[in-house]
Order: structure tokens, then sequence, then C-alpha cells
């Protein structure tokens, strides 16, 4: 890069923290461009002079998160051995990634409730958006596959149907332990992360032909 395109980046990256700072503080609803200019010391004109829209600030600091606690869930997944052991290594480091990272799986959820609108979003940074998830989806498909071969996971699954209803239901539980709101039922974060993940691991567990 040159110079120019360095000072470019490096106000971005300050503007994005800034923005995942106020985040986590005040949820994504609460947060305005304003808000951002402020805590970042520009001006709102300055904003858009590096994004096209609030949207655009979202998704940036959605795929540095996604990166880090990606590279978090490799390591985690390594360590295991079966499938069903993979599977389960995954869900938890991203639990520990979310736990220190809550603005993460607000935004996730904010995404999945808005709806992502490509056309307030740059071409380049939604490309990068959907190659990162693609290469998301690939990992937890080799994990899946990894399981219905070694015997870990049932063979009847259908592996991307599979994927998509964990992920949905998984990250509106973690949202759910990690809100402060009010809710009928009150359980401590980790049982209740815990909870889910020991009944959806059951469902896809295969216990051998004389169980089923």
């Amino acid at each position: 890069m040159n110079r120019k395109e360095m000072e470019k980046e490096s106000r971005m990256g300050f503007i994005t923290s800034a923005a995942r700072r106020l985040f986590g503080e005040k949820g994504i609803e609460n947060t305005t461009m304003d808000d951002i200019a402020a805590s970042s010391d520009y001006t709102r004109r300055t904003l858009y002079a590096y994004f096209k829209s609030f949207d655009e600030i979202c998704l940036l600091v959605l795929l540095e998160d996604q990166a880090v606690r990606w590279e978090l869930q490799k390591k985690a997944v390594a360590a295991a051995d079966t499938g069903l052991a993979k599977l389960r290594a995954w869900a938890e480091s991203l639990y520990q990634f979310v736990r220190h990272n809550p603005q993460y799986v607000r935004l996730e959820v904010y995404w999945d409730f808005r709806g992502l609108n490509a056309g307030i979003i740059d071409r380049k940074l939604f490309r990068r958006f959907k190659k990162q998830n693609e290469e998301l989806a690939e990992g937890l498909r080799s994990i899946f596959r990894q399981g219905i071969s070694d015997g870990s996971m049932r063979d009847d699954l259908h592996v991307d149907m599979c994927i998509s209803q964990f992920l949905y239901s998984y990250r509106s539980i973690m949202n759910r332990a990690m809100s402060p709101g009010y809710s009928f039922a009150e359980f401590e974060a980790d049982e209740y992360v815990k909870h889910y993940l020991d009944l959806f691991c059951r469902g896809i567990r295969d216990y051998g032909k004389e169980d089923k």
C-alpha cells in the first residue's frame, strides 16, 4: 500500500474500533453515526468519506471480529478427535470469544433480523464478506462430514441444513445468555449455553444401530 492507502486504512480502523466499543456498551440499535463520529473524534461528514453507511461500519466490525474468532476456533478444533468433539470445541471456543466480545453476537443477530442490503455496502467489502462466510461454512461442513465418516454423528444428517439451523439457533442462544434484559426464566449464562449444546449434540450423535 502507498502512504495514502495506509492512512485511509488506519483511519477506518480507528473508526471501527470506536464503533465496536459503542456496540458493546450501548448496543447496535442505540448507536448512531453521530455517536461513532464523536467517539472517534471525527465529524459525521468525515465518517461518510470512508463509509457509505452505518451498515457498512457494522459489517467491517463483524468481519474483523470474525477473522479473530475463526483463528481461535481452528486451534480448538484441531485439538479434538472425532467430528462431534470438533463441533463441541468449535461451539465452546466461539462462546468464549463472545463472552469477551459481546458486540460480535449482537452484530450477527442484527444481520439475521435486518438482512444485509448489498446496495449500501461497498462491493469490495461485500465480496470479502461472502468469501469469509463461505470459508467459515466450509469449516463446519468438514466437521460434519468427519463426524458422519467416523461414526460420531448420524449418517442421515442433511449437512447444510444442520449447519444453517445450528448457526441461527446457537447465536440466538448466546445472545440471550449475554443479554442483561428481562427474561421469564433466569439462568447462569454458561449453564444456559451448555444445556443447549448438550441437547443439540445428543440430537446429531450416532448412538449405534441397536439404539435407533
